[in-house]
């Protein structure tokens, strides 16, 4: 086969296996729902893209170009996260399929397995950018403002804005399933954090989703209407609670002049994803166990002659089976709890120790450092650190295979179930404990309260993402994003562990105390659903 034919192949493959999956329809789903929320109606209590005061709010009327250029912006947003946990684990299934050991035998060279599978990638999220697209059409005539459709100016921004950051995105996730350092959790946890601060900080060099072309074409419209819209502030992306009584002010917006200087500005993001999925192939081992373990793939010979060796004769001993004793089948839970904490200790070897000095420290710097310091910055810092260890519970069976010999023991709902639940509990304390130590010693019963109601809720958060999923992907993305907007950026609905001011006092712990109650009972039912299967 030639280079072309094996590079076609190896995409194809890659878009088939995760179309076909029960995970790309649950995708769907979510774009066509997220294309339909990026277009609030005009009496909603949000707003998504345009410019506000405390008495009017303005935005450009619902055409085609306004429709396409917002749903094109915020796509591209959305996508840029999430797109990379969808697309992230390519190689990953070739490895744990055994194609990996076929592959590795080829003569396929590495650049055509990496470039093909970023392209395979880019043909996953490229198909729900069409359908947001589709969804977007049907918002301009569902909308109903303006029911003349211009596909040119409804498509255009998803062609020359999203679709080359999709491409970037699938070759950063292939990138980052050949460097070992960032394999599984780690690099889950690093690209929330790129997102987060690359976007910001990077539209102020290169305009990476577009947002600043575009939303200077429109505020230059608006202003031309409204020129009082220079003194108000722009919304781009959700902001709830639409002020009661603020009236709706409309302009036309008739869309941005695609120049030369701008296609430019996209191929160069094209050519930057070609070059880090050829980076990637410098990265590839080939599914080389040895590069991951430091050992020797293939066993040192020890000498024997095969031909010549007869091995020795096993004599028959004759075994006369005894019933179990009472003692053999009773219940020890503290044994049980105790081999779990083993468990989840040896999920990590090289840190479990550094691990635990560091929650000895936390614990010391929680009752010494002042309590301003540690609610407000100890605490989150030390609730991020456990995050590996939290996003393996309830995945431990789906990763090494033993679901057959777990879920077929005697009282596994009562005994591994519980166990399980309470070891994520007890490193929540671990790391925590110093605070709350320093909470109870100060007399704030309610903050310490706050503080445990969070330890409790982080791990059934996670307990419920990895039985249900069977991957610790979805909670290690969905808990770092909880982590840095509620916690660390004040967002007082999203401060699980009462460290935001006045969220205390508001009851905000109550809200997260009754979700950890049905993250605990559907994490029971998905276990209990496993065992009966």
């Amino acid at each position: 086969m030639s280079g072309l034919s094996v590079l076609f192949a190896i995409m194809r493959v890659g878009y088939l296996n995760r179309i076909r999956s029960y995970r790309f329809l649950v995708v769907l789903v979510l774009c066509i729902v997220t294309g339909y929320v990026f277009v609030p109606a005009p009496g909603a209590n949000y707003v998504t893209l345009g410019w506000g005061s405390s008495t009017v709010f303005y935005r450009g009327v619902y055409n085609s170009a306004w429709i396409g250029s917002m749903v094109a912006l915020l796509t591209g947003m959305f996508l840029a996260l999430f797109g990379f946990y969808v697309v992230n684990d390519a190689v990953k299934l070739d490895e744990t399929t055994g194609v990996g050991q076929v592959i590795a035998t080829t003569p396929m060279g590495n650049h055509i397995y990496t470039l093909g599978n970023a392209l395979g990638n880019f043909l996953v999220l490229g198909t729900m950018v069409f359908i947001v697209f589709l969804t977007a059409l049907g918002m301009q005539l569902v909308r109903g403002e303006i029911l003349s459709v211009d596909l040119w100016a409804l498509s255009t921004p998803f062609l020359v804005l999203v679709l080359p950051l999709m491409f970037l995105v699938a070759a950063v996730a292939v990138l980052f399933e050949t460097v070992t350092p960032l394999k599984g959790g780690v690099g889950n946890i690093l690209y929330v954090f790129m997102w987060l601060f690359s976007l910001p900080l990077l539209s102020e060099v290169y305009d990476l989703v577009g947002n600043n072309m575009i939303i200077s074409s429109m505020g230059a419209a608006g202003e031309a209407v409204f020129p009082e819209m220079r003194d108000v502030g722009f919304i781009l992306g959700y902001s709830w609670g639409f002020p009661e009584g603020r009236t709706l002010a409309t302009f036309t917006w008739t869309g941005i002049q695609w120049t030369f200087e701008i296609l430019r500005t996209r191929l160069v993001l094209i050519g930057v994803a070609m070059g880090i999925a050829l980076l990637a192939s410098l990265r590839f081992n080939r599914f080389d166990p040895s590069s991951e373990t430091g050992r020797p793939s293939v066993s040192p010979s020890i000498g024997i002659d095969v031909e010549n060796h007869t091995p020795p004769a096993t004599p028959l001993v004759d075994v006369e089976l005894q019933p179990l004793g009472e003692e053999a089948v009773s219940f020890g839970f503290g044994s049980m709890l105790l081999a779990e904490c083993s468990l989840m200790l040896r999920e990590f070897p090289s840190i479990g120790s550094m691990g635990l000095l560091g929650a000895a420290a936390m614990i010391i710097a929680g009752i010494v450092l002042p309590e301003g310091l540690t609610k407000g910055v100890l605490l989150p810092v030390a609730w991020l650190v456990p995050v590996l260890y939290w996003s393996r519970l309830g995945t431990r069976e789906a990763r090494h295979g033993t679901k057959q010999l777990v879920f077929s023991s005697a009282g596994v709902l009562v005994r591994q179930f519980w166990a399980m639940w309470l070891t994520g509990v007890i490193i929540s304390l671990a790391s925590g404990g110093g605070v709350m130590l320093s909470l109870g010693m100060s007399g704030d019963m309610a903050g310490l309260v706050a503080v445990i109601v969070g330890a409790l809720f982080v791990p059934s958060l996670a307990l419920f993402m990895g039985v249900w999923t069977g991957s610790s992907k979805t909670f290690e993305f969905l808990y770092t994003l909880l982590w840095y907007i509620g916690p660390m950026n004040g967002v007082m609905s999203l401060d699980f562990i009462g460290v935001v001011p006045g969220s205390v006092e508001a009851g905000v712990w109550l809200w997260y105390l009754g979700a950890t109650v049905i993250l605990v009972g559907l994490a029971f039912i998905g276990r209990k659903l496993q065992v009966q299967n």
